[in-house]
């Protein structure tokens, strides 16, 4: 009888061995490459689930037919071929669903799935992510790219999955650097002084903009036509592959290459929903669908400069594409010592960010 009861203690504690080792690996990617836990219980092998049919909402507030836009669409069709039409993508770009900072709330509280945006719109959640919202401080793509792919970025991912619920899938879509947009010549910071310009109302964007002595004016991305068209602002900043689907140029006739800032799209989603609609292979096809997204995005920003830059410089626009950088640089030269001594980041971040040059 003792033999057998040690035999059956055995036997028991092998199963349970088992079973915790078929129980494990439960995790997807991260953004940048790096396996985070998936905190749900969609288990694998005998007990896999299988995926049942979903829908799941998709907001953006990029212009119809901008390179997001695009990259959208195909994230979209992407999604839906490769899942075998078991998950429905329904795709509200433009803002239909409100606008960049209704729609982080309406992802921050589960109401939509998935968010396609700039990664500006999560610095209030997780402020680390400030260090690149600072203008004239990043020199090039590869530089951005080496921040996007250090261990340092892992973490505030994985914090914003922790502390807010909100996990990016993809985060590798880099833009042609942002331009200056306005009514008037533009070479030096001192040109601005007391310039009217609509300035996202993220907040290293106003201290870059203040610090070159602007007049910071808060206008959805919707309303900057109309804003120039009535007179209310005379310059703004965007992504110059953007420029001409937004029609901006119908109404500023001068495009500056200030080149301050790289706008990174990335692609949210509510990490509840995440978890308990999508089984994990489905999470692992939607994450590449999105990062194949992203790269398709740089190609049309890409392709969009080229041919947009041309189209404006045939309706006459005029480009500086060699203003006086240092003017700008000299008047920001302050401010990063200044973020960080108010914790807009982790102190030492913005000279880690330096060190990647």
């Amino acid at each position: 009888m003792k033999k057998n009861r040690i035999a059956a203690l055995a036997l028991s504690l092998a199963m349970t061995l088992s079973l915790a080792a078929c129980g494990g690996g439960n995790g997807t990617t991260g953004s940048n490459g790096a396996n985070t836990p998936t905190g749900g219980s969609s288990g694998s092998g005998a007990g896999a689930q299988t995926q049942q049919p979903v829908t799941l909402k998709l907001s953006s507030t990029i212009a119809v037919g901008a390179p997001g836009d695009l990259a959208g669409n195909d994230f979209k069709a992407m999604v839906e071929e490769r899942t075998n039409g078991l998950v429905t993508i329904d795709y509200y770009p433009a803002g239909q669903l409100g606008s960049a900072d209704e729609t982080s709330e309406q992802l921050l509280a589960g109401t939509i799935d998935m968010n396609w945006q700039t990664l500006d719109w999560y610095m209030n959640l997780q402020k680390d992510w400030n260090v690149l919202g600072l203008g004239f401080a990043v020199g090039s793509k590869e530089q951005v790219q080496r921040f996007l792919e250090s261990e340092k970025e892992a973490e505030i991912e994985q914090k914003l999955i922790e502390e807010d619920g909100i996990r990016l899938i993809a985060n590798n879509g880099i833009a042609t650097p942002r331009v200056l947009v306005s009514t008037m010549p533009v070479n030096s910071a001192d040109d601005l002084a007391g310039v009217n310009m609509r300035v996202p109302a993220i907040t290293l964007y106003t201290k870059t903009w203040q610090a070159v002595g602007v007049n910071c004016i808060t206008l959805g991305s919707g309303d900057v036509y109309m804003g120039f068209k009535d007179g209310m602002i005379n310059a703004t900043e965007f992504p110059l592959g953007s420029v001409y689907s937004n029609a901006y140029h119908e109404v500023a006739s001068h495009i500056t290459y200030t080149n301050h800032l790289y706008s990174i799209y990335v692609m949210g989603v509510n990490e509840a929903n995440w978890q308990s609609k999508l089984t994990p292979e489905t999470r692992q096809i939607i994450q590449e669908c999105a990062q194949e997204a992203c790269q398709k995005y740089m190609e049309y920003d890409a392709q969009a400069v080229q041919t947009g830059v041309d189209a404006m410089k045939a309706a006459g626009v005029t480009i500086n594409e060699t203003p006086d950088l240092n003017s700008f640089v000299e008047k920001l030269a302050p401010v990063a010592a200044e973020c960080e001594a108010e914790g807009l980041w982790s102190e030492g971040l913005f000279d880690y960010l330096t060190s990647l040059a």
